[in-house]
């Protein structure tokens, strides 16, 4: 019984006990599923084969797990094991208000590999309403058994580990109708008990009761519902689960509760998505309904977010660490001279079997720091490692060229132009923080919470599931092409975690289009101009240029050792910086540079001229989150994407982007790809900050107009002569672009290391605490000046703000390793600066290629009181690295910096900043 709690009762038609699951509604108010709530069953086996996660690719071959494990639905079985396209961990849906049931068997044979002679499995589902006695999958407390043996074995060669499972096949053809069926080994069962017959028999698997044992013979309850021939399988081992989907809860992630660490790695993990009322789902080349699968085309008429009523194409995106056949070789941080066979032979566990060492690659980042190797990254099981298209063609600015490469191993979903889009995002294995980015369009991270800040980028957790929705495929501004989906995490990207989204403006054969549109929209769009013809223009000459002369901290030595070896770097000889053209000779002589950082507002065109003046290497520029034309600004050389969109040495172009007012304001990390696996580290990044329409920006110390200028600190005067302004606060506004390169802190790689290594900074600068405990800082005196009679701030950026001023913080993933957490000492912020009631914060987590928008109400806190805070990086390690520096809150008549009361734009730009008619929100903390 699924659920003995809450359905007791379970009657055949003449009044007798039935070993089905309960009829909807059938327990009356104490029934899980009620009545007449819609129909979903799965028949899931649990199956063990080789999965193909990468193709092969000119001389190199194609990455492969002997070992994989996946669930499968029983009618689908043959055809995944034939094609290895369906080789996915299992995605099934169901609608809202459904009931589904569940019936689980395993073919995954005892073995000394993975499951010690003693193979269990079971699904553990995270949402759903169930009875969780016998349908949660983990065995708990006086929860009943909920795992099972495979139905496959019927004897053992080795004396060790769990017995021989409970399984007999039918030894005499039974007709439809007969209550009697003969089977082996019948004496091992018990009067009373339910059997699986026909466990492996597609059209006839059914559960019956045993009355009766004779020798051979089982008398059953019921007549049998399905003939059986010889060699169907008997058996107690199977699970029946129920779960009624109750809300449109969207993902639900489940997987193995039995050997997850051993199992998760190769692929036992699934979701079930919970798809609007109504729903029907359909294969997106054919048209022809599916019950599984990544990718799908929902038709629906129901909402699935708060932009979004009627159909859309779906992705279920399992971002996944921990994957050992897409390891890669890691050296920096190791002790020298280490033989990387014997390190790799380190890192070989029984719930971690890497291929053979002959098969690793070397990291193309060889930066990364710590630990012998990768932990291994896929999307649904696949992935597309940059090292093998590099052994292939070592040009990096073609690195996601198809025509070059073809297209990625790993699902890629395509759309009309104006077709919604739905990415079902769910870390699904096992160890590490990851983040999800998009090019060219945006999400909410709450699809119904419509005052909040437009994302194109978002950290998820072990086991964090989103549902992220984009009104349109090819952005507001319907720009067709290929467009990037990736985990921006390095080591991640680097094996092989991306993906393109591809949006078509022609109809082709092989996909269908959606009925029942979105907004009622019928057909293709027409392509828009990336900027309207009235858009104010921006335009900024930015030069890639090499930059040895990077020095995190002037005043410390070259590196400094922490433990195992490895050392804290704070020289970058191979650096490389974007600047404005005018900032050159500055950067060039005495001056530190800072990240360049530009500003636009809403509604503006933005028009960077680039030009690369590095000695080798091509050099692009890209705005994720802005609106381009992805044939022409993505900054990407892309899948079938035409043109070139990278700089060779000597040479310029222009890249155009649009702040389009459907995304609001916000923040844009820039990078560089014409070699992404090295130039992002070693510094070429950048930011755009989107502020409020008809802003202006000044110097907070000289008030001359930096607008155009490189500047990571700014005032934002707002004109309130523009609709919708009319309320809002000027404010303080900077840019924080945090990098980090460790690959061991914090992971499962023994010994632990308590320090963090490489390169850790924040806007090219960091101050460690090593450093400060040399020159005669006590650690209870970290944060404050180490010598009192010469005091000094820290390298780091310093923030200057009266008490009491707005300050926006942008905090940048600029280039990281591993997640970090941003956080202000007693001060908190909404976690949405736009929506109403939204939770105060006083840390948030933030991952490489992600921008946050931390909106401090007022500078010294609640109480508004002038002194020091210390911000950065919450994670200790990183924070002991040199992740950390000064707010510093200044009384309000300090005239070290200007007040912003009192300022007013000087400029009057565009109308009133709207989407669908209405004014956008004003942020809370501005108002």
């Amino acid at each position: 019984n699924p659920a003995p709690w809450l359905e007791m009762i379970r009657l055949n038609p003449d009044g007798s006990r039935s070993v089905e699951p309960a009829k909807p509604g059938e327990n009356g108010q104490w029934s899980l599923c009620p009545d007449r709530a819609g129909s979903q069953n799965y028949n899931v086996h649990f199956i063990k084969l080789p999965i193909e996660l990468s193709a092969a690719e000119g001389k190199e071959a194609a990455i492969i797990d002997p070992n994989g494990l996946l669930y499968v639905v029983h009618e689908e079985e043959e055809a995944v094991r034939a094609d290895n396209s369906k080789k996915f961990p299992l995605v099934v849906r169901t609608n809202v208000y459904d009931c589904v049931d569940w019936t689980l068997t395993s073919e995954w044979l005892d073995d000394d590999i993975t499951n010690f002679q003693s193979s269990k499995i079971n699904t553990h589902f995270h949402f759903l309403q169930f009875d969780n006695q016998a349908s949660d999958g983990v065995i708990s407390g006086f929860s009943y058994e909920q795992s099972m043996r495979p139905f496959t074995q019927f004897k053992k060669d080795v004396k060790k580990g769990l017995p021989v499972p409970m399984n007999a096949k039918v030894t005499k053809a039974a007709k439809k109708g007969d209550k009697t069926i003969s089977v082996s080994n019948a004496e091992q069962y018990h009067v009373g008990i339910p059997v699986l017959i026909g466990a492996d028999n597609v059209k006839g698997q059914e559960v019956q009761r045993i009355v009766k044992i004779e020798k051979g013979k089982l008398t059953l309850a019921q007549p049998l519902r399905n003939a059986h021939p010889v060699d169907d399988i008997v058996t107690v081992e199977y699970v029946r689960q129920r779960f009624w989907a109750d809300a449109d809860v969207g993902s639900v992630f489940w997987h193995d509760h039995a050997f997850g660490g051993t199992t998760w790695p190769h692929g036992a993990v699934g979701t079930i998505i919970t798809e609007p009322f109504g729903s029907t789902w359909h294969d997106p080349k054919t048209g022809k309904p599916i019950r599984t699968g990544p990718i799908a085309d929902i038709h629906a008429t129901e909402r699935v977010g708060h932009d979004v009523a009627g159909s859309f194409r779906e992705l279920m995106v399992h971002i996944q660490d921990t994957v050992p056949h897409t390891v890669n070789i890691v050296t920096a941080g190791n002790p020298p001279g280490q033989p990387v066979d014997v390190a790799l032979e380190a890192g070989r566990t029984v719930s971690f079997i890497m291929p053979p060492n002959d098969k690793i690659k070397m990291t193309p980042m060889p930066f990364l720091n710590g630990g012998t190797h990768t932990t291994g990254g896929a999307l649904n099981f696949r992935a597309e490692p940059f090292a093998q298209r590099l052994a292939n063609n070592p040009d990096t600015s073609k690195l996601f060229s198809s025509a070059v490469h073809g297209d990625p191993s790993t699902p890629m979903i395509r759309a009309y132009l104006g077709d919604a889009m739905v990415f079902r995002l769910l870390d699904v294995t096992m160890n590490e923080s990851n983040v999800f980015t998009i090019s060219g369009h945006t999400f909410w991270s709450e699809r119904y919470a419509q005052e909040a800040n437009r994302k194109h980028s978002l950290h998820v957790g072990i086991a964090e599931r989103y549902d992220l929705v984009v009104a349109e495929a090819g952005g507001p501004r319907h720009q067709p092409g290929d467009y990037l989906l990736f985990n921006g995490r390095s080591s991640k990207f680097s094996e092989g975690s991306w993906s393109i989204i591809r949006v078509l403006d022609k109809p082709t054969s092989d996909l269908q289009p959606l009925p029942n549109k979105a907004y009622g929209k019928e057909g293709v769009p027409e392509k828009l101009p990336v900027c309207p013809g009235d858009a104010p223009v921006k335009n900024f000459n930015v030069v890639a240029i090499d930059y040895p002369g990077m020095n995190l901290n002037p005043n410390a030595p070259e590196a400094i050792e922490v433990d195992f070896e490895r050392k804290i770097e704070l020289r970058n000889p191979n650096a490389k910086i974007f600047v404005l053209e005018d900032e050159v000779a500055k950067v060039s002589g005495d001056v530190q540079a800072m990240p360049l950082t530009i500003r636009v507002n809403v509604g503006d065109c933005l028009k960077v001229k680039l030009t690369n003046k590095m000695k080798e290497g091509r050099a692009s520029f890209s705005a994720f989150g802005m609106a381009f034309d992805p044939n022409d600004s993505q900054g990407v050389n892309l899948g079938n994407n035409s043109g070139e969109q990278t700089v060779a040495p000597g040479e310029s172009r222009v890249y155009t982007f649009y702040a389009d007012p459907f995304n609001g304001e916000g923040q844009m990390l820039v990078w560089d790809w014409g070699n992404v696996a090295m130039n992002p580290r070693n510094g070429l990044f950048a930011g755009i900050i989107i502020g409020p329409k008809g802003s202006t920006y000044r110097d907070p110390k000289t008030g001359e107009d930096v607008s155009l200028k490189n500047s990571w600190t700014a005032d934002v005067i707002v004109d309130q002569t523009i609709q919708g302004n009319e309320s809002r606060a000027n404010y303080r506004d900077v840019a924080l672009f945090f990098q980090d390169e460790d690959n061991i802190i914090g992971t499962a790689f023994m010994p632990y290391v308590q320090n963090v290594a490489g390169l850790t900074a924040i806007n090219y600068r960091a101050e460690p605490y090593p450093y400060r405990e040399e020159v005669g800082c006590t650690l209870g005196r970290m944060f404050q000046p180490c010598e009192v009679d010469n005091p000094k701030d820290p390298v780091t950026p310093v923030i200057e703000a009266h008490a009491g001023d707005p300050v926006r913080v942008h905090v940048f993933g600029a280039s990281s390793e591993q997640n970090g957490m941003f956080t202000v000492e007693k001060h908190e912020w909404p976690i949405e600066p736009f929506l109403p009631g939204a939770d105060i914060i006083s840390t948030v987590e933030f991952a490489a290629s992600e921008g946050l928008d931390v909106f401090l109400p007022g500078a010294g806190g609640k109480w508004s009181l002038p002194g020091d805070y210390t911000y950065g990086n919450g994670r200790l390690p990183y924070s002991q690295s040199g992740q950390w520096g000064y707010l510093r809150v200044l009384p309000t008549t300090d005239q070290r910096i200007l007040p912003l009361s009192g300022a007013a734009a000087s400029t009057k730009q565009a109308a009133l900043d709207e989407f669908n008619g209405e004014p956008r929100i004003i942020p809370t903390v501005a108002k």
